[in-house]
């Protein structure tokens, strides 16, 4: 579990610090103060060594293909990555977690001659195909011109145990990744506002559940939605699995789109909660398709999850009433595991006002803007 979490100079953060990390994190703040950014830099720190996932994190905000032509790149492909779009600044990620230690991410734009970059590409692995969820194509034609450059996202790791240099390349070949990173330290989701989650993982997820006895929460938790609902099966569907309720009183099992938004929602909720023991889940925008009176029971059963897998979750929020529903549900629990965390500009820059039990309490009653 994150106790400490630091970013600098990434996507609209020039330094934004947090100290007093919960077990459940809200994040509330108003339009384009970077809640979801920081979900994104989270997410990188967790995979700890791996610059390939920031094509992950432009797909989750809906950029899922980079037309690849190095010889009309006007500038970096991660350029977006870094505060004011200036690469000549290092990105750093700073974390302090349970299980880790401390570990420190920095990531740099980097541009190698063609011929430079092959030489890193020997023993390399390709990560980018059509199947990938966020992906470069390459349509470069011809023999590229010895001027023109590969472009590189260099990520460098320093941790209590570990260190190291891995390296995005971009070329005339693709995407690829030198060396192989190794696997991230604990299990990170990240559930985006804006891409769903294909039915097929969604019954993976509950199937690791269902291996090892671990689906009753999955269960209870839609249960608040649907109260009728008796079981959850994963039935083959032609191209793959999907999910399926049994509601009691009919007959057919029902499929889990068909109940709605909400009940996807807190079903991805729920799965990814059970599938990183020990690990962080990410949730943007946690509140979407959910009706404001079944949050006080939605963050119940959210509270119960997290303690029961010990997994922290960092969730976004626009909504006065989640807030409210947040800080009631926790403080009617025996330890008060919750903190909002509410991001706004300050001096040309943006921070972040971290409130405890007894500060966000005296701020609902007396209906202060929390949001």
């Amino acid at each position: 579990m994150y106790t400490h979490f630091k970013v600098r100079n990434f996507r609209c953060f020039q330094e934004l610090e947090f100290d007093d990390l919960a077990l459940v994190n809200l994040i509330a703040g108003a339009n384009n103060v970077g809640k979801t950014a920081l979900l994104e830099a989270i997410f990188l720190h967790c995979g700890a060594y791996n610059p390939g996932l920031t094509l992950k994190v432009n797909a989750f905000r809906g950029i899922e293909i980079i037309t690849l032509s190095p010889g009309a790149w006007l500038e970096h492909p991660s350029s977006s990555f870094f505060n004011r779009f200036d690469v000549s600044k290092p990105i750093e990620l700073v974390g302090k977690d349970t299980v880790t230690g401390h570990r420190v991410l920095r990531l740099k734009a980097v541009g190698e001659s063609l011929e430079s970059a092959e030489v890193y590409q020997e023993g390399g692995v390709s990560i980018i195909d059509e199947s990938d969820t966020g992906y470069i194509r390459n349509e470069s034609k011809g023999v590229l011109s010895s001027s023109e450059v590969a472009k590189v996202l260099e990520l460098e790791y320093e941790g209590a145990r570990k260190q190291g240099t891995y390296r995005m390349i971009i070329d005339r070949k693709g995407a690829h990744l030198d060396p192989i990173p190794p696997a991230p330290p604990f299990q990170t989701y990240f559930q985006s506002a804006r891409q769903p989650i294909p039915f097929g993982e969604q019954a993976r997820l509950y199937g690791n559940l269902e291996l090892h006895d671990k689906q009753d929460p999955v269960l209870r938790i839609l249960g608040i939605i649907e109260p009728r609902l008796k079981d959850i099966r994963s039935i083959a569907i032609p191209g793959g699995s999907m999910l399926h309720g049994r509601i009691d009183g009919i007959d057919h099992l029902i499929p889990l789109p068909i109940m709605g938004g909400g009940m996807i929602h807190l079903a991805n909720l729920a799965l990814h909660i059970g599938n990183a023991p020990n690990g962080v889940v990410l949730v943007d925008e946690v509140e979407n398709g959910l009706h404001y009176s079944v949050m006080f029971k939605v963050w119940k059963a959210i509270a119960l999850a997290a303690r029961q897998s010990n997994t922290q979750v960092f969730a976004t929020t626009h909504s006065w009433e989640c807030i409210r529903a947040a800080h009631e549900a926790f403080a009617s629990e025996e330890e008060y595991n919750f903190r909002l965390h509410r991001l706004g500009w300050l001096n040309g820059q943006i921070k972040a006002v971290t409130y405890d039990q007894g500060t966000l309490a005296a701020s609902l009653k007396h209906e202060l803007e929390v949001r």
